[in-house]
């Protein structure tokens, strides 16, 4: 009997778990490839490394050499990035072709795909232990530049400050990119020994779907994993708890208009799945769209800001509330904030409010089986979690999840920090 997860077969092949569902309804097929390790001082070198992973291999030397071998497997794409889940660096690399059983001659697109992800992983272009000098520095200097350009979206910066503030001392303070100062102090060997890590002691996690020929796919990701270094990968660790002393606050002045408000709750850490999706709901209750109470009470009642919603980060267990507003408001924004937060927590809400911030969550899931991306998307995201679900499973759980579940899941939920960017006193 095949071994499944969250709707896909599940197998292991040389150790690396490869989940997979072979979907009629497509002519193509996806392959992804994630590797994950901690958020570290090297996510600088991580981050860039996929930009120049895609410069160039050891057998296509460059750009146009890569995109002609692509043109030749019928457009095929593979798609490199980096992302930070949580306190997690992953690495994600996804190769989508046509099925050479659409194709005249029925090309071996699966097995030719491989290797050329497998070309784009173990073979990049290198030169004495690095990647080439000029390739490296062109790519230093755009990841610089775009880490910079961050201060550009007042939204997007904020909420980076007010996440390094408030977990000061804790991996989740590091942005994504590693931040502009380790950027620009890394040299040419840095991503390559991030290669290296990720490759050799990362959490590995090969999926795929699509049109997948039955018996194919593991004897195919065998020989892709023989052409990957040797590999002892190290556990994850789930993070750290952090004691809340009491609500700290900062504000930081830059030019602007619209004023930025920032407000991190803290929640206990759990695994209980039915506790999150409790958290979810009361997510969405408070700042999940127009039916939210942020949106009602605070944006259209009181005319305090502009905008106002909250989100959830599951992995780190944060609530996080995000505002735009005039400076003069801030005060009265974080007071009907919290106001909301004790209300909701209490109980103080109707069935109906209940349903609607249940109907906008359970929308989302139904169209998750829609395409490939979204579906595998949906089952990597059950693998982090150790979820065992389908959509189907998760839709039948939220319907089951009662006022009362909604009201105890953010019990020991604190304010940790607010952050407020202001405009600057001084005439920008």
């Amino acid at each position: 009997m095949t071994e499944s997860f969250a709707g896909f077969r599940r197998a292991e092949v040389e150790g690396v778990p490869v989940l997979w569902l072979p979907d009629a309804r497509f002519k193509t097929f996806r392959i992804h490839m994630t590797v994950s390790r901690p958020l570290d001082e090297r996510a600088a070198a991580r981050s860039v490394l996929s930009s120049l992973l895609v410069q160039g291999t050891a057998q296509y030397r460059n750009r146009p050499a890569l995109a002609q071998r692509m043109e030749e497997l019928y457009g095929a794409a593979v798609a490199p990035s980096s992302a930070k889940i949580g306190e997690v660096h992953v690495l994600q690399f996804s190769l989508d072709c046509v099925s050479g059983a659409f194709l005249p001659g029925t090309p071996d697109q699966l097995g030719n795909g491989l290797n050329l992800l497998a070309e784009f992983l173990a073979h990049p272009r290198l030169e004495e232990g690095g990647f080439p000098e000029r390739v490296f520095r062109r790519e230093q200097r755009q990841a610089a530049n775009d880490a910079r350009a961050i201060f550009d979206d007042r939204g997007t910066y904020a909420a980076q400050q007010a996440l390094a503030l408030a977990c000061e001392g804790e991996p989740m303070a590091i942005p994504e990119h590693g931040g502009v100062e380790a950027i620009e102090a890394m040299d040419r060997t840095a991503p390559e020994r991030a290669r290296q890590d990720f490759l050799g002691r990362g959490e590995l996690l090969v999926t795929a779907m699509g049109a997948l020929e039955e018996g194919e796919l593991l004897p195919q990701v065998r020989r892709f994993l023989a052409n990957l270094p040797p590999r002892t990968p190290e556990s994850l660790r789930p993070p750290l708890p952090r004691e809340v002393q009491g609500r700290r606050a900062s504000v930081e002045r830059v030019d602007l208009q619209q004023s930025k408000m920032v407000l991190i709750f803290r929640l206990p850490m759990t695994d209980d799945p039915r506790v999150w999706m409790g958290r979810a709901l009361f997510t969405s209750l408070l700042g999940g769209g127009p039916h939210s109470r942020l949106f009602r009470e605070v944006r259209e009642k009181r005319s305090l800001a502009y905008y106002a919603q909250a989100v959830l980060d599951r992995h780190k267990g944060l609530l996080v509330v995000h505002v735009g507003l005039d400076e003069a408001a801030a005060e009265a924004v974080e007071a009907e904030t919290v106001r909301q937060v004790g209300l909701l927590r209490g109980g103080d809400f109707s069935a109906e409010e209940l349903e609607t911030a249940r109907a906008g969550l359970l929308s989302s899931i139904t169209a998750i089986t829609d395409d490939i991306g979204s579906h595998m998307r949906f089952v990597i995201e059950q693998w982090r979690l150790g979820l065992d679900r389908t959509p189907e499973d998760l839709l039948a759980s939220y319907q089951a999840v009662s006022a009362r579940v909604v009201q105890e899941s953010v019990e020991g939920m604190q304010l940790d920090y607010s952050f407020l960017l202001a405009p600057s006193e001084e005439p920008g």
